[in-house]
C-alpha cells in the first residue's frame, strides 16, 4: 500500500469513527428524554422524575466516557499503522536508491579498473605513462573495497551491534595524517584545508581503525558534496576533559532543516538535488553515527541551509586508565 493510499483510508476511517461518536452522542441524549418522558406520561412524581433523569444523565456519561476512550484507542492504533505504512515505504524507497546507487558505484571504478588494465596490457603505451596508471588504478580499487567494508559492515551492525576494540591512540596525529592525505590526493577542484584551534597529542580510548574510518567518510562527504568551484575544509579538534571535539566544516552542498535529522540515518542521502547529482551508497554516516555510538560518543550536523556548507562535530572520551578492553 503506497503512503497515498494509506493515507485515504486514515482519513476515511477518522471521519467513520468521528460520525458514529457523534451519532451515538445524539441517540443517547434521545434516549434520556424519552426515558424522562415516559415517567411523566405515567404520573411519576416529579421528584422521581428528577431522580431517573440525573441517574440517567450519569449512566449514559460513564458509558459515553468509555465509548470516546475507545473511539480514541481505534483511532490511535489507526494511526499507527498509517505511520508503520508510510514508514515502510520510505524505507523501500532509500533501499532502492541504495541498491542503485550501489550498482553505480561498483560499475563505475570497475569500468575504469578495467580501462587501465587494457592501457597496461598494450605494448603502445610507455613504461613512464604505465606507471603513472598504478596509482589511480590503486584508488579505484580502494573505493571498491570502502563500499564492500561499509555494505559489510552495516550488516553486521543490523544483526548484533558493533563491538569495538579499545586501546589508548593519539587521535590528534591520526586526524593531522588523514588531513595530510587529503592534500595529496588528486582533485578535479582545488582543495583548501585550514586547521584552527587543533590540539595536538590528544589521546582517546578507542578503536583506531573503526574512528578512522569515520573521520575519512566525513572528509570524503566534505569533498564529494560540494558544488562550488573550490573546497574548503575548516577543522577543529579541542580538549575539554574528559571530552575530546572534532568539528569539521565545508563549503559545500549544505543541508536542510528535515536533513540535519535524518542524515544518520541508514540509506538516507539527503535531498534529491544531492541524490542525484552525486553517487553514494547513503551508508557512511549511518556506519559514522553508529561506530561513536558504540564509542559512548556523540556525532551532530548542524548546516544554516542548502549551498551554506555543513559542520560534523564529534565528541569523544580522552585516555582512560585501562590499555586494552573490547566492549561493544
Amino acid at each position: 500500500m503506497t503512503p497515498k493510499r494509506a493515507l485515504i483510508l486514515f482519513i476515511a476511517i477518522t471521519v467513520v469513527l468521528i460520525g458514529q461518536a457523534t451519532w451515538w452522542i445524539i441517540f443517547m441524549a434521545r434516549l434520556v428524554d424519552e426515558k424522562v418522558q415516559m415517567a411523566i406520561d405515567l404520573g411519576a412524581d416529579p421528584a422521581f422524575v428528577d431522580t431517573v433523569h440525573h441517574q440517567e444523565i450519569h449512566r449514559q456519561i460513564m458509558v459515553g466516557s468509555e465509548g470516546v476512550f475507545m473511539l480514541i484507542l481505534v483511532g490511535l492504533g489507526a494511526w499507527l499503522i498509517y505511520r508503520a505504512l508510510v514508514r515502510a515505504e520510505e524505507l523501500k524507497f532509500h533501499q532502492q536508491n541504495f541498491l542503485m546507487a550501489v550498482t553505480h558505484e561498483l560499475k563505475t571504478p570497475l569500468a575504469s579498473i578495467k580501462v587501465y588494465l587494457d592501457s597496461l596490457q598494450s605494448s603502445k603505451i610507455s613504461a613512464e605513462k604505465k606507471a603513472a596508471i598504478i596509482p589511480h588504478l590503486r584508488q579505484d580499487a580502494d573505493r571498491l573495497e570502502k563500499l564492500v567494508e561499509n555494505v559489510l559492515e552495516a550488516s553486521r551492525f543490523e544483526r548484533s551491534g558493533y563491538r569495538v576494540s579499545r586501546e589508548n591512540f593519539d587521535f590528534s596525529r591520526m586526524v593531522d595524517g588523514l588531513l595530510e592525505d587529503m592534500k595529496r590526493c588528486p582533485s578535479k577542484k582545488p582543495v583548501t584545508v585550514k586547521k584552527t584551534k587543533f590540539k595536538e597529542d590528544i589521546l582517546v580510548y578507542g578503536d583506531p581503525a573503526a574512528l578512522r574510518r569515520t573521520v575519512e567518510a566525513i572528509l570524503d562527504n566534505a569533498l564529494r558534496y560540494n558544488d562550488k568551484d573550490a573546497v574548503e575544509i575548516e577543522v577543529e579538534l579541542t580538549s575539554e576533559t574528559p571530552s575530546v571535539c572534532l568539528r569539521i566544516c565545508d563549503n559545500g552542498a549544505g543541508l536542510t532543516r528535515s536533513d540535519i535529522h535524518r542524515i544518520f540515518e541508514r540509506f538516507y542521502r539527503g535531498g534529491e538535488n544531492i541524490s542525484h547529482s552525486q553517487p553514494g551508497s547513503g551508508l557512511g554516516l549511518y556506519l559514522c553515527r553508529e561506530i561513536i555510538r558504540a564509542h559512548g560518543g556523540r556525532i551532530r550536523a548542524e548546516s544554516d541551509g542548502p549551498g551554506k556548507g555543513t559542520c560534523i562535530s564529534i565528541k569523544l572520551r580522552e585516555k582512560l586508565g585501562h590499555e586494552n578492553d573490547t566492549s561493544r
